[in-house]
């Protein structure tokens, strides 16, 4: 029973129910507020236009001076993944349009690559985004810019795509100012669903409350953390996996494992990290010395990192990689013998099953959906404590045996669960299900 004297289902239905009403709530709240914004808008687009031309010819000028257009800064970041073409028939393809709020280098993206690629002979498959990076993080498929905030211009898109299937990859929440602009972009595509009769997917990749929508036939959750916590007690709710390439992601024959390094792999993004998550490799080497840590991945927080290892007097013992292209990562996995997740949210993180099929054992704060894929509690360290996290490292690198046991079950496991052939059989499933008119054929 509940504190107020309800069974679980009752207590449920009414949290349910609480969540639907913020919801409707909030959509009339940013609705009024978009009214009045308007008449502002109007009057100052005028100054706003004089000021946008006044500001394109001292563009003009400064590029004449210099001699050119000088393009954004791009050479921290790897050069773009290029997905990979599959063999189609001449026979029409149900269209499924991926709706998803930006496209940069991560596990949501990475996700829909993994349908591009996997399910491309069945399904007609195409993307749209709003925020996309300076340079592509994908390339090879078709992706439509789409950053306009109206249910209108959603529409337009709709009618002329003409998707049987719409599969929504959801990242709004409204936990700050990024999070709240998400949502308002999603709110639209989901009426614009509703408006128009196309079911629709729709993944939970991080961990927030879906959008409840008439339109959504099926809520696909990345862990059972994140379906458990936020997810509503109906059939509609599933967990699905993301899947990872284990052929990819697996010891080259023969190699010898790697000794005394601790590593990760992580967009250095305060999405999952933050200033203390360098802290258990800090912790590890000061208990071990002799231990060595590679850090792959480049973002925000890579100054305060090298930073803090500098404070520290370690700099000898760190390998900063920074942004490091998806075809490299194997072989930097292959230089490590433990790793290590110190995030403080985790929905699910891709770059744990990579590291498991890579025969690695995996360690981590018990966060969100680690303890879930790691399933061993020895390797589970209380939220933030790093000298606990730390102390679990240099344990496993002071036991060979152990470690290379635990990384033979690691790889077990995530055939098991992770690959992604498993996540794409589901979404296959789901597929033929919702858009009846598909053809299916096999794989090639």
């Amino acid at each position: 029973m509940s504190p107020d004297g309800r069974n679980p289902e009752e207590a449920a239905a009414e949290i349910d129910r609480l969540r639907l009403e913020a919801q409707r709530l909030r959509i009339e709240l940013s609705e009024a507020k978009a009214r009045e914004a308007s008449l502002e808008h109007t009057l100052r687009r005028g100054a706003r236009q004089i000021v946008d031309r006044a500001s394109a010819t001292v563009r003009g000028i400064a590029r004449r001076v210099r001699g050119g257009h000088v393009p954004a800064n791009t050479a921290a970041l790897p050069p773009p993944y290029v997905v990979k073409p599959v063999p189609v028939s001449g026979t029409a393809r149900p269209r499924v349009l991926h709706v998803i709020m930006n496209f940069y280098l991560g596990g949501s993206a990475r996700l829909v690559v993994d349908l591009l690629e996997g399910l491309g002979h069945a399904y007609d498959q195409r993307v749209v985004s709003c925020d996309l990076p300076p340079a592509p993080a994908y390339t090879g498929f078709a992706l439509t810019h789409h950053t306009a905030f109206t249910l209108d211009a959603a529409l337009d898109v709709l009618r002329r795509e003409r998707p049987d299937l719409l599969h929504v990859h959801y990242l709004g929440h409204h936990g700050d100012k990024y999070g709240a602009r998400d949502w308002e972009w999603y709110r639209h595509w989901f009426a614009a669903a509703e408006r128009l009769g196309i079911r629709a997917i729709e993944n939970i990749n991080i961990p927030t409350e879906p959008f409840v929508s008439d339109a959504v036939a099926c809520y696909a959750h990345v862990s059972d953390y994140v379906r458990e916590v936020f997810g509503r007690r109906d059939g509609r709710h599933v967990t699905i996996y993301p899947g990872s390439d284990l052929a990819m992601f697996a010891p080259a024959p023969g190699a010898q494992p790697a000794d005394d390094v601790l590593g990760m792999v992580y967009r250095l993004g305060r999405d999952k990290l933050n200033e203390q998550s360098i802290d258990p490799f800090i912790e590890a080497i000061r208990r071990r010395p002799g231990t060595r840590a590679l850090i792959v991945g480049g973002g925000v927080l890579l100054d305060a990192h090298k930073g803090r290892v500098a404070a520290a007097g370690l700099e000898d013992a760190f390998t900063f990689t920074g942004y490091a292209a998806y075809e490299t990562l194997p072989a930097l996995y292959a230089q490590m013998s433990v790793f290590v997740a110190p995030v403080h949210t985790e929905s699910f993180g891709q770059v744990t099953p990579f590291a498991m099929g890579m025969k690695l054992p995996v360690i981590g704060y018990d966060v969100g959906a680690i303890p879930e894929i790691v399933g061993d509690t020895s390797l589970i360290a209380p939220s933030g404590d790093s000298a606990r996290l730390g102390a679990i490292a240099a344990a496993l690198l002071d036991d060979r045996p152990r470690r290379l046991a635990l990384g033979e079950a690691n790889r077990a496991r995530a055939e098991r669960l992770f690959s992604v052939e498993a996540m794409v059989a589901a979404y296959e499933a789901l597929y033929r299900k919702l858009a009846p008119t598909a053809a299916h054929r096999p794989a090639p």
